[in-house]
């Protein structure tokens, strides 16, 4: 379709295009600013024909020509388009509703609420009546033969087969505990966990609660997308620290990372946490969250100041609500759980095998003596508490039947309990989300962030014995 302008800019384009022999097209683009095609035409012939136009319109030519093509194209618009009015649709309203505040945040606390109590039932039953049964059952009996037939004793069976006697949780085995963990409690909490992210997203209420919480994760230096990883943690730290990779940069990551690792509990975490402190009264539970979400905000604040770097803004595109394709549903959870499959399993086996070599050392051994003095003093706890700070490092929930006997005979008190309880959850992920730390930040930033961790620890744990002193 031929598009016309006003006889002073016809005239103006067709003197151009006689004094050049350049096509009208290119003459067109050079009035509507283009340098590439303004270079073509001499100076003189621009000056002597456009000035006349710039003169009567009392602005540049290229304002003159981009007005008359808007116009154009409004009037073109006009012919074709057909405006009809129509009320929103319950969606629409929903949509508009989730995004406000006064009615947004109550809704987003409910369905994070029925999100968790879906993930834990669902998730547990999973484990608890399908993947144990498994591998305490054919598995074993497999396994366990194969095994003792080639080392029936020794460096190499402790190894594979773990202690005797333990079960699949406290073995430390690679063939057992390194197997059971990832394949029989992390997989499955993964996959729940994925499933219900990824109906979120399709639904369209995942960006919604990412622009919820925007305002208040931009003030510690992150944005609403850090939601994703902040779920997904209190489910499993290794999808956690995994989905950090959504962030923008380097610093996002490394902050995200750092605070994931001190102040988000896993559901191991939370099961020593209610198993350790719940008998003793729900305020005790809270004051225990109290303290880690007030370390999230003020650590993050803190990284926020001290590191380096510039915070990138970030769009959130809030689409439609919409029913979930359930192809679609089942492709994204798949790919999710393959890059879990392929990235963090092998690295808890890499995990689970350091932990042997530090225990066929005797390296525990020795860091339980060195470090009884200097934590005693400062921490105000019994020698006997040292042990499940350590075993904390390589399974939170193991760490529940050694420090639940303490309390039995005596031997810990009330604050005692809290304090170490609070270590635990903030001191150091698991060693299966060590090993993955390794792989997203490397060495340098991961030690980086494990001094980090210990100085918070070590930190709240001195105040937190100060204040039940007093």
């Amino acid at each position: 379709m031929a598009i016309g302008f006003e006889p002073r800019i016809e005239k103006t384009i067709k003197e151009i295009q006689e004094k050049t022999g350049l096509p009208r097209w290119q003459i067109v683009l050079a009035l509507e600013g283009s340098k590439d095609f303004k270079r073509r035409i001499p100076e003189r012939v621009w000056k002597g024909t456009v000035r006349e136009v710039e003169e009567d319109h009392q602005e540049s030519i290229e304002l003159t020509m981009l007005k008359a093509r808007f116009g154009q194209a409004g009037a073109i618009a006009s012919r074709v388009q057909k405006v009809h009015h129509r009320h929103p649709t319950l969606l629409e309203r929903l949509g508009d509703v989730t995004v406000k505040p006064i009615v947004g945040l109550p809704m987003a606390a409910i369905i994070l609420f029925a999100v968790f109590k879906l993930f834990i039932t669902a998730a547990g039953f999973i484990t608890d009546g399908i993947m144990v049964p498994f591998f305490e059952g054919p598995y074993d009996s497999f396994i366990r033969p194969l095994v003792e037939r080639v080392f029936p004793s020794g460096f190499m069976h402790d190894m594979l087969l773990g202690a005797s006697g333990a079960g699949y949780l406290e073995s430390l085995g690679i063939l057992t505990t390194g197997v059971f963990v990832p394949i029989g409690v992390v997989l499955p909490a993964v996959l729940i966990f994925y499933v219900l992210l990824t109906l979120l997203e399709d639904i369209g209420y995942l960006p919604r609660l990412a622009v919820l919480v925007d305002t208040i994760f931009h003030r510690i230096g992150l944005h609403g997308y850090s939601i994703v990883p902040v779920i997904l943690s209190f489910g499993c730290n290794v999808p956690g620290v995994m989905a950090t990779r959504i962030l923008t940069s380097d610093k996002q990551r490394f902050m995200m990372l750092t605070l994931l690792g001190i102040s988000i509990p896993c559901t191991a975490q939370t099961a020593v946490i209610l198993a350790v402190i719940g008998p003793f009264g729900l305020r005790w539970v809270f004051l225990i969250y109290f303290i880690l979400m007030s370390i999230f905000i003020l650590m993050g604040s803190m990284l926020n100041r001290f590191l380096k770097g510039e915070t990138p803004e970030i769009a959130i595109e809030i689409p439609p609500y919409r029913l979930p394709r359930f192809s679609n549903l089942l492709m994204k959870t798949w790919l999710r759980i393959r890059q879990f499959l392929l990235d963090a399993v092998p690295w808890v086996f890499v995990g689970i095998a350091l932990v042997n070599v530090l225990y066929a050392l005797n390296i525990t051994g020795y860091l339980s003596r060195a470090l009884t003095p200097v934590l005693g003093r400062w921490l105000g706890l019994p020698t006997e508490a040292i042990y499940p700070l350590i075993i904390g490092f390589l399974r939170k929930d193991v760490a529940t039947g050694i420090i639940t006997p303490l309390i039995d005979k005596g031997i810990m008190n009330l604050p005692q309990a809290v304090t170490t309880v609070t270590i635990l959850a903030i001191y150091f992920p698991c060693a299966a989300t060590f090993v993955v730390f390794l792989k997203e930040l490397g060495i340098r930033d991961t030690l980086k962030s494990t001094l980090i961790m210990l100085a918070v620890a070590l930190g709240v744990g001195g105040i937190l014995h100060l204040l039940f002193s007093i």
